[in-house]
C-alpha cells in the first residue's frame, strides 16, 4: 500500500476500525411525509374515498403501493369496506340526542311496554355473501356456484316484538300492491293492536299499557293512521327519524335473514315458507337481548352528540 511500517502499526495497537455503513435503507417515507399523507386522506369524505397513489400523487409524494400501504399501517390505518348508514342533518342529531337523553335512565319494566315495529324485504337473492368450501378447480362444480337469477323474488314481512314475546308476522300479499297507508290500517294494525293487548296482559307489566313504536314512514305517520291509533287510544313513542340503530327489532330482522340464507331458497313460495318457519322458530332469548342493551344504546348515542352507533 506504499505506507510504512510503522504506521501501519500503530494503526493496529490503535484498535481503529473501518467505518460501518449505515444500518438499513432510509425509508421512502418519512414521518413527517406520512404524516402529510394521513392528514390529506382523512380530511374528508371524498379524500376518504381515493386510494393511497391518488393522495400520494396530491402531496407529490412519490413512492409505490406498498410502500404507502406499509406508511399507513403504521399509524393502524387500512383500506376498508364502507359502513352504510342513513345520513343524518344537524336537526336529525339533535332529535337523536333528545330521545337518547330522555330514555337514558328507563328501567326494564319501562323497555318491557314497548312494541317494537318495523318492515323487511326478504329476497332469493340471499343476504351477506356466501361462502362454499372446494379446490382451485372446483370454481365452476355445480356446487360450488350460486344461482345468478333475471330477477330476485322478494316478500315484505312485517313484524313486532316486545322484551316479552314476539307479535305476529304479517307478509304483504303480492295482490295489496305494497304497502300503502290503507293497507297498514287495514291488514296491519289489528295485528299489531293484539299484540300490544298481550304485553298489556302480560303479569310482568302488571297492565301497564303497551306503547307502540313506529318509524317515520308515510304509512305509519299518515293523517288517517294517527286518527286510527287516537280512535284506539295507542300510547305511542315518538321516534327520531334515520334511526334505526335505536330499534332492536333491526337486529332481529338481520339475524332473521342470516337464518333463512342457511336455506337457500330459490323461488317466491321456498323463500316465504323458510321465512314464516324461522319467525316461528324464534325464542325470546334471540331479542330480548337485543331490547336490554336499549340503555347501552342511549349513552352510545349521547356520546357521539346523536351520531351514528355500533347498533
Amino acid at each position: 500500500m506504499g505506507l510504512p511500517c510503522t504506521t501501519v502499526q500503530s494503526v493496529l495497537k490503535s484498535g481503529v476500525e473501518a467505518p460501518k455503513k449505515p444500518a438499513g435503507r432510509k425509508p421512502a417515507i418519512t414521518d413527517k411525509t406520512r404524516t402529510r399523507l394521513i392528514a390529506r386522506a382523512t380530511l374528508d369524505a371524498v379524500h376518504r374515498r381515493m386510494p393511497y397513489t391518488e393522495i400520494a400523487r396530491l402531496e407529490g409524494v412519490q413512492a409505490g403501493r406498498k410502500a404507502l400501504m406499509a406508511a399507513f399501517n403504521m399509524e393502524a390505518y387500512g383500506r376498508r369496506v364502507a359502513t352504510k348508514k342513513p345520513m343524518l342533518t344537524h336537526a336529525q342529531k339533535q332529535a337523536r340526542l333528545a330521545w337518547a337523553t330522555a330514555h337514558l335512565n328507563w328501567k326494564s319494566e319501562d323497555w318491557n311496554r314497548v312494541v317494537w315495529t318495523d318492515e323487511s324485504s326478504f329476497s332469493t337473492a340471499g343476504f351477506g355473501r356466501v361462502y362454499v368450501t372446494r379446490r382451485p378447480g372446483e370454481k365452476y362444480d355445480q356446487s360450488c356456484l350460486v344461482p345468478k337469477l333475471r330477477t330476485h323474488a322478494s316478500w315484505t314481512i312485517h313484524g313486532s316484538i316486545s322484551s316479552l314475546g314476539k307479535g305476529p308476522m304479517v307478509v304483504m300479499e303480492k295482490e295489496w300492491g305494497g304497502l300503502t297507508g290503507k293497507v297498514y290500517r287495514e291488514k296491519v294494525l289489528p295485528w299489531i293492536y293484539c299484540f300490544m293487548y298481550w304485553v298489556t296482559r302480560h303479569p310482568e307489566n302488571r297492565s301497564r299499557h303497551a306503547i307502540l313504536m313506529e318509524d317515520g314512514a308515510s304509512p305509519h305517520s299518515a293523517k288517517l293512521t294517527k286518527q286510527v291509533h287516537n280512535l284506539n287510544g295507542v300510547d305511542k313513542m315518538y321516534w327520531p327519524a334515520n334511526s334505526p340503530d335505536l330499534n332492536p327489532i333491526e337486529n332481529v330482522w338481520r339475524l332473521l335473514k342470516q337464518r333463512v340464507a342457511r336455506k337457500h331458497p330459490h323461488t317466491l313460495a321456498e323463500l316465504r315458507q323458510c321465512v314464516e318457519t324461522e319467525w316461528a322458530a324464534l325464542e325470546v332469548s334471540d331479542f330480548a337481548r337485543y331490547v336490554s342493551s336499549m340503555n347501552e344504546r342511549c349513552q352510545a348515542v349521547i356520546s357521539v352528540g346523536g351520531g351514528h352507533t355500533k347498533w
